[in-house]
């Protein structure tokens, strides 16, 4: 026998399932509003870098005569407007203060020697006095640009529009913008690009988020403590009550036979919020649970003698008074049974034994009615004993059917010679009164789904060979 397991669950406190939540929604909050204030943030830094990189970049392309660069590119020599377009360059450079203004053409996607310097912008100094590390027309780098970047220069030559980008160095973060140069027939030739330096952006930024996530966590805090302090008073506190009375009157009623005992002691709770009325709608659902087991007692007691009636009108309606086994009601019930059974194929194997008493007429118009109900109460005494795995039917004064199932189904051959052995022994007894010798026929068919299409037949196959069985016997019944 199992040993049972009770199930203890783990009480979570409401305050404290309140103030989970609450950090939970503060941590969200702080993570959503800091992701998008950042992100809002930083999108308008970059428009407005966006905005002044392309005014840059036109400003110096209307400066440009495209022939005559284009020419320079390929000459290697500089022409008095290279001169004037370097000197405006370098202007633009220290009036606008960008960290490069460069015009360069990519070559090829080598590892080294991949792009050109066409012109480069430097302030006064670099240009004048400290001339060291200064690019000039013509000049070939050699692994100052690894092969991504180079890739990224090849696929803005084939648009016609500015192209932003970041580009990291050992100084920094710079923010990218170029445009492509053409010649008067559309053809690109070389890339104008402006690079500002953005590595104070990125610190800014940074700041920005945590300050922001800073300020949401304080006024989450200063929320969360406030609303802890309120949910306590207003919500937490009065259900605590709530819960403690509602525990209180279930151990007092457990098992209470004392039905005015159910009483629900309803704490004090002055909010008149929806923990005051629920707590109200308890205190009057235990009023009328009393009401109701009242008269649940009363009716259960009521049903208990409905049932006994009906049941005893059943075993009244399907029992024979005479032997007590089930009668012809009963046995037309099972009959529908297999029928149903059968036609939904879920018939199980099952036979119909038929027994039929003989001579009974003559017992009763000799010796009596009371006599031959004796014959007919030991002849089923007899097939319940035989038959004892199988239910038995009285279906006639003198007949009587077996519905074989189970061991009796397998075993009907020896059943059915131990039943015939114990006739035979009742009429070489002679102790035993003439109305105490039970002669019967029995003869039994078993259900075959070849030839039976319904349970009428196998009981006409039964019948028929109770009937040879009967005149075998050489008694017919009297007429």
């Amino acid at each position: 026998m199992g040993t049972e397991k009770k199930v203890t669950r783990t009480i979570k406190p409401l305050g404290r399932s309140i103030a989970i939540g609450c950090i939970i929604f503060i941590i969200t909050l702080c993570v959503v509003l800091g992701v998008g204030s950042h992100l809002n943030y930083q999108y308008s830094l970059y428009e407005g870098y966006k905005s002044y990189i392309k005014d840059i970049l036109h400003y110096v392309d209307t400066a440009i005569d495209a022939e005559d660069l284009k020419k320079c590119i390929e000459t290697g020599e500089r022409s008095p407007k290279y001169d004037t377009l370097e000197k405006f360059m370098d202007g633009i450079k220290e009036d606008f203060s960008i960290h490069y203004l460069y015009i360069i053409k990519p070559l090829n996607t080598n590892p080294t020697a991949n792009v050109m310097s066409v012109v480069s912008a430097e302030n006064y100094y670099d240009r004048y006095i400290d001339t060291e590390g200064n690019l000039y027309l013509g000049w070939i780098s050699d692994d100052e640009f690894d092969q991504e970047t180079v890739k990224v220069y090849f696929s803005i030559m084939e648009k016609r529009e500015p192209v932003f980008f970041e580009e990291k160095t050992e100084w920094g973060t710079d923010y990218t913008g170029a445009i492509t140069l053409c010649d008067a027939k559309n053809r690109p030739y070389a890339l104008l690009c402006v690079d500002i330096d953005i590595t104070m952006l990125k610190t800014l930024l940074n700041t920005q988020a945590l300050v922001t996530a800073a300020i949401i966590i304080v006024l989450g805090l200063i929320f969360m403590a406030a609303f802890l302090l309120w949910s306590r008073k207003n919500i937490t506190r009065p259900i605590k009550l709530l819960a403690k009375s509602a525990v209180s009157f279930t151990q007092k009623s457990h098992g209470q036979r004392n039905i005015n005992q159910l009483q629900f002691d309803a704490p004090e709770i002055k909010k008149k919020n929806e923990v005051y009325y629920l707590c109200t709608a308890i205190e009057q659902m235990t009023k009328d649970m009393q009401d109701y087991v009242v008269d649940l007692v009363s009716a259960e007691l009521d049903s208990e003698l409905l049932k006994k009636q009906a049941s005893q009108m059943t075993e009244l309606a399907n029992k024979d008074s005479l032997t007590g086994v089930r009668n012809k009601t009963a046995y037309d019930k099972e009959m529908m049974k297999l029928q149903f059974m059968m036609e939904t194929s879920r018939s199980e194997p099952f036979g119909i034994a038929m027994i039929d008493l003989n001579f009974l007429k003559k017992i009763n118009d000799t010796y009596g009615h009371e006599h031959g109900n004796i014959t007919i109460q030991k002849l089923c005494n007899l097939v319940c004993n035989v038959f004892d795995r199988s239910p038995v039917f009285r279906i006639g004064g003198d007949e009587f059917v077996v519905i074989l199932k189970d061991h009796d189904y397998q075993n009907i051959i020896t059943l059915t010679n131990e039943f015939n052995q114990a006739l035979a022994e009742y009429a070489a007894d002679d102790t035993l009164e003439p109305w105490e010798k039970v002669s019967a026929a029995l003869g039994y068919a078993l259900y075959d789904p070849m030839i039976d299409k319904s349970v009428d037949s196998v009981f006409k196959r039964a019948d028929q060979k109770m009937y040879a069985c009967k005149k075998q016997m050489k008694a017919v019944r009297e007429v």
